[in-house]
Parts: C-alpha cells; sequence; structure tokens
C-alpha cells in the first residue's frame, strides 16, 4: 500500500480490512505521542477519504464501515486526536456523521469536541 508503506508487514498481516483498520488506528494513536508524526496523521486521513470510495461484500470487508467503526468512533476517544480534529474534518463533517463520531464518547469529552470546534472556528483554523 503506498500510502502507509511502514504498515506494509501489518498489511500483509491482516485477514480482512477490519482488521487492518484496527492496526492503523493503533498506529494513528502512536503518532499522537511526541514527537507528534504529523505525515503520518495526515496519510491516515487520506487513506480513510479513498476508502470511503470502495464497496465490500459483507460488513469486515465494506471500507466505509471499517472507516466508521475502526477510525471515526476512535478519532474523538484519543485527546489529542480530538483536539486536532478541526484540522481534518469540518463540523459539518462531523454532525453529518455524528452517530459514529460521538458514539463512544463521555458527555465531558462531547462538551470538549464542541469547545475544540468553537476555538477552531473563531481562529478559522478548521477544515473546509
Amino acid at each position: 500500500m503506498e500510502t502507509l508503506p511502514e504498515m506494509q508487514s501489518d498489511i500483509m498481516e491482516a485477514e480482512t480490512p477490519m482488521a487492518l483498520w484496527v492496526q492503523i488506528v493503533y498506529a494513528f494513536d502512536e503518532a499522537y505521542e511526541q514527537p507528534q508524526n504529523d505525515d503520518f496523521i495526515k496519510r491516515v486521513y487520506q487513506y480513510a477519504d479513498w476508502c470511503l470510495q470502495d464497496v465490500g461484500e459483507t460488513a469486515e470487508e465494506h471500507l466505509l464501515t471499517c472507516v466508521a467503526i475502526c477510525f471515526w468512533e476512535h478519532i474523538p476517544t484519543n485527546e489529542a486526536a480530538r483536539r486536532d480534529l478541526p484540522r481534518w474534518y469540518s463540523w459539518e463533517h462531523v454532525m453529518a456523521n455524528e452517530h459514529f463520531f460521538t458514539h463512544q464518547l463521555t458527555d465531558d469529552e462531547l462538551a470538549d469536541l464542541k469547545q475544540v470546534y468553537a476555538a477552531a472556528n473563531s481562529s478559522g483554523a478548521t477544515a473546509a
């Protein structure tokens, strides 16, 4: 996979796209540790966007399902990724997919996500 070459062994070992996305999410979390790996983070978002174009036979092969369950539901549970989310997705995108982005959040985490977007909107630092 050209987009995430450092995950080649995970790609080869993954039995399903869902299993691969689980591994991608582990690496995504590591990318938010210091020093933050913005290049890898960007490529994960790009790969997720690419996956939205594909249709699979079963839920674990359907890439939209994989992205929604493994990635979108997870992003806001990682505080660093939650605070960085406006850089990648607009509030409109988050709200259009609200069930996935808020499914695993506590009330406090959801309030934090809203504050993060409010601050990003006031500074003009949100995705288009």
